[in-house]
């Protein structure tokens, strides 16, 4: 009989969706997803930049001349023709600020606003009509956007103006603009950050020359109270190209933080890159790819190329157990009580708190009621190669303890992606991939998702591996394999 190949990309796909689904388990946290113009365009039927920039220039009366103009004038700098149409703009405002029809509301004219706000009040204008035409029911994307509004993300961060978001994310608090810098709780879990301004604040949208002038010089600080996102969560690029200039200015700061190699891939960032036409079946895109930052710096990040969004939504899905009003309040409420100089004595239960092995423990401990058919692990009966038989979850937790990311710790590496090349290691050197079963040294206790734990086994045998010593594993067939000699140094 003859066997069904799988085309080259429906194997890429596969293989990608299934490497980003262990990046998230493995990281034990939840994805920051940095989201661009290219999702308001599919999904609002946005104009991108240079089309927002020459419906500006029709709307405007008085324009002197079509984008072209204005393009070769500046080099096809965008910012710059932005500037050149805020001129317009404030002109054309105040040549009819006394006229009985208003053009443009009339507490614009105060001095308190800078000449580009007649503009931006147009650029609201715009994104506002389109957000108020917006229904997810009946849209030409509706099955991906019902998949993408059911993620629940650490944080939100996006260049985009439109309100979009805020539509799919409703119990996402907002941060537009410098507020991001400003407010002490920005970067905590449920925001949806609006680092290049909103239409609710016409007055902080970046858009021209002087406005990107500005950003840039708050960069740096923007970029250090988000550094914990880039380390410890898995960031997801959505809807930008990657030669984006706000990928390359953001990767540009944080590459010597995060990548002293420019030829390791920085395992936790993710640039998902959309093609209109249809992806051929025999075509193979790369998984990742090197970023030219400039001044000979680059990165090399992971690389996703796909035609649909549906599969990519469903594969960032993390189960919750808890509500992000929820789980803001416990923050809050722990931040309160650590920094609180009134607190002479506070009795901790550690035996508790050493059994959070997981937002679930957590959850269950506080009070969040756990879906039924969301339980980490069945009540079944397994029988593993090494470990004898394990009856029920509590037993299988007790046994499996850890994420990699906790046996990172317990090695003394500083990021969990040291232990998942130690993985890679063992299974150059004996021909067993620990991850791809159940077994003495790990196990996937998720359902219909991966969830990963690993045992104190684990950590004897990766810690073996990394100081170079002889090692030995017993794979799924109780078979013991040795690792090469090893030549002591």
């Amino acid at each position: 009989m003859e066997v069904l190949q799988l085309s080259n990309y429906t194997d890429y796909l596969d293989e990608s969706l299934s490497k980003l689904r262990t990046v998230l388990d493995d990281s034990g946290s939840r994805p920051i997803l940095f989201i661009g113009s290219g999702l308001s365009r599919r999904y609002l039927n946005a104009p991108d930049w240079i089309g927002l920039l020459e419906k500006l220039i029709e709307l405007n009366p008085k324009k002197r001349f079509p984008i072209g103009y204005y393009t070769q004038q500046t080099g096809n700098n965008l910012p710059h023709v932005a500037s050149a149409i805020v001129e317009e703009y404030q002109e054309y405002a105040w040549e009819n600020c006394d006229k009985e029809m208003e053009i443009f509301p009339k507490f614009l004219f105060e001095q308190t606003f800078p000449k580009s706000i007649f503009l931006k009040h147009t650029v609201a204008s715009i994104f506002d009509n389109l957000t108020n035409q917006f229904v997810i029911e009946g849209h030409q994307y509706e099955q991906e956007l019902n998949a993408l509004k059911t993620l629940h993300p650490h944080a939100i961060i996006t260049t985009n103006y439109d309100c979009l978001l805020e539509r799919l994310f409703p119990n996402h608090n907002v941060v537009i603009g410098q507020q991001v810098i400003k407010k002490k709780d920005a970067i905590n879990i449920g925001h949806i950050l609006k680092i290049h301004g909103c239409v609710t604040k016409p007055d902080e949208i970046v858009i021209s020359h002087e406005d990107y002038t500005f950003f840039h010089e708050k960069q740096k600080y923007l970029i250090a109270k988000l550094l914990t996102y880039f380390m410890e969560h898995p960031v997801i690029f959505l809807g930008y190209s990657i030669s984006d200039s706000n990928i390359k200015g953001i990767l540009a700061e944080i590459s010597e933080m995060v990548n002293g190699d420019g030829d390791e891939v920085v395992n936790n960032i993710w640039v998902i890159e959309w093609k209109k036409d249809e992806i051929a079946p025999d075509y193979k895109p790369p998984t990742d790819k090197t970023v030219d930052l400039g001044n000979g710096k680059s990165i090399r990040v992971n690389y996703l190329q796909i035609n649909t969004f549906e599969r990519l939504y469903e594969s960032l899905y993390q189960h919750s157990a808890a509500s992000l009003d929820d789980l803001r309040e416990l923050q809050s409420n722990v931040y309160n009580i650590v920094k609180s100089k009134t607190i002479t004595r506070l009795e901790v239960d550690m035996i508790k708190i050493r059994s959070f092995i997981d937002e679930s423990a957590l959850a269950r401990l506080i009070g969040f009621r756990e879906p039924e058919e969301a339980e980490l692990v069945p009540q079944a009966t397994m029988a593993l190669l090494g470990v004898g038989t394990i009856v029920d979850a509590e037993q299988l937790m007790t046994i499996y303890p850890m994420r990699i990311s906790q046996i990172a710790e317990r090695l003394g590496v500083t990021n969990w992606y040291y232990v998942d090349q130690l993985i890679k290691r063992v299974t150059i050197e004996t021909g067993f991939n620990l991850k791809d079963s159940n077994n003495k040294y790990h196990i996937n206790v998720g359902i219909g998702q991966c969830e990963h734990r690993y045992s104190l086994d684990a950590v004897d045998l990766f810690k073996r591996v990394l100081d170079n010593e002889e090692y030995s594993v017993i794979i799924d067939n109780g078979q013991e394999v040795k690792s090469p000699n090893k030549t002591l140094g």
